[in-house]
């Protein structure tokens, strides 16, 4: 059976259709042809109940490669989490959520499938200095974009009732795919509850990740969507310094210590001195600064002065604008004619665009207009307006199209 919604997310609008669980079941043989039985060769990834394989399904999967995770057999631990999973991540419809393939649930095999992510988890980056050196501070700045929208999906995309509170995000949870687009991953440890404030705390044996975890949630075992916003702005840090949370950092002064005592140590007085020196010379002061700010609230102690998940995602897109618009480039703007210095993923009646440190409101009006033919007034600036041309090499635009654009 399959039954149609739709939901709005940031602007964009999405309409899934989903599948009885059922639908998803996966033979056991297929899964045992896909791995070579399991075959320690194919064997990617391992956690404390479970092991991750790579494998390709047959054509009747459409020859789809995947991630196959397979609980502990002899093991009798991870079955909550498991079914938890399973229930959660066959519901999810997002573009950075990791996609889920099928599953099987028979004979004593638990196993949950999903796409592979071919650049594998972003901690594998972090690890490795000649991959994180790949990374440049614009390709960070997408990955931790990517990772928010997944997670406010998480906390708002579900429907007004529901909330779910992943409880581990963590580098080593948000996957990688070819294109570097952020996935969120393993959803054993979430929570689903109701979305409404007074409701929005649950108690909970404490469970995550040391480094990540909610210092909040781990003294009081008191759970709410904050200490996501938390783990979330470890995630961050990791991402700014290139160092995984988890690693002790000595600087010139000895005692070593992890990343977020450091920030916290450094952050009023030196925070370049966290800053991945490999990327240092990339970064855009503007983009630093909007970004160190956004992730610093992240880790508030307070619960209540964390920014929300709409806050978190409009300051990374500040970060990202400030980081593709410099003012030196050969592009900056000219005194009569305004470039947009960022891509516009959609166009609509009325939305918010940020230039240059002030937020304008685009008024109803949309007129294509050929430069060539153009007149000078149709070209000139009122005195109660901005005028912005899109140019052609803007993503998701045809080549001959340019826009012009009037904002109050």
């Amino acid at each position: 059976m399959m039954k149609k919604f739709t939901y709005e997310n940031h602007g964009a609008t999405y309409n899934i259709a989903t599948r009885s669980l059922d639908s998803y079941k996966i033979p056991l043989n297929e899964i045992n042809l896909t791995t070579g039985n399991f075959n320690p060769q194919t064997l990617i990834g391992e956690g404390g109940f479970s092991a991750v394989y790579k494998g390709q399904l047959s054509k009747s999967w459409q020859n789809c490669t995947v991630g196959i995770k397979r609980l502990n057999p002899q093991g009798h631990q991870g079955k909550k989490e498991f079914h938890a999973e399973l229930n959660l991540i066959s519901r999810f419809h997002h573009p950075n959520i990791i996609p889920f393939v099928g599953y099987y649930d028979e004979d004593g095999q638990m196993i949950i499938v999903y796409q592979y992510a071919v650049n594998r988890s972003l901690d594998y980056y972090l690890v490795d200095p000649i991959k994180r050196r790949s990374l440049t501070w614009s390709h960070r700045l997408k990955i931790c974009l990517g990772a928010a929208k997944g997670l406010d999906y998480l906390h708002s995309g579900l429907g007004k009732d529901h909330i779910v509170i992943h409880r581990d995000i963590k580098s080593g949870n948000i996957l990688l795919d070819e294109n570097l687009e952020a996935k969120i991953c393993d959803f054993g440890l979430s929570t689903e509850g109701p979305r409404n404030q007074e409701s929005s705390q649950i108690f909970t044996k404490v469970s995550g990740t040391n480094f990540y975890m909610d210092p909040i949630y781990y003294g009081s075992g008191i759970l709410r969507k904050e200490s996501d916003i938390y783990s979330l702005g470890v995630v961050l840090f990791e991402m700014l310094s290139g160092r995984p949370a988890y690693h002790q950092i000595e600087f010139v002064d000895g005692n070593p210590q992890h990343l977020i005592n450091l920030v916290r140590h450094y952050y009023e007085n030196g925070p370049e001195r966290f800053n991945d020196p490999d990327i240092k010379d990339q970064i855009d002061s503007r983009s630093f600064h909007t970004f160190k700010e956004i992730a610093y609230q992240c880790i508030s102690f307070v619960s209540r002065e964390r920014p929300t998940m709409d806050t978190i995602i409009d300051k990374l897109e500040d970060a990202t604008d400030f980081q593709m618009y410099t003012p030196s480039d050969a592009s900056a703007p000219s005194s009569s004619t305004h470039h947009l210095s960022f891509s516009l993923l959609s166009v609509m009646s009325k939305m918010a665009l940020r230039f240059e440190e002030k937020q304008y409101v685009l008024e109803k009006e949309i007129v294509e207009i050929d430069e060539a033919t153009a007149t000078p007034e149709q070209l000139a600036s009122s005195s109660h307006h901005l005028t912005f041309f899109v140019q052609p090499s803007c993503n998701n635009y045809p080549t001959n199209l340019k826009l012009k654009i009037l904002v109050a």
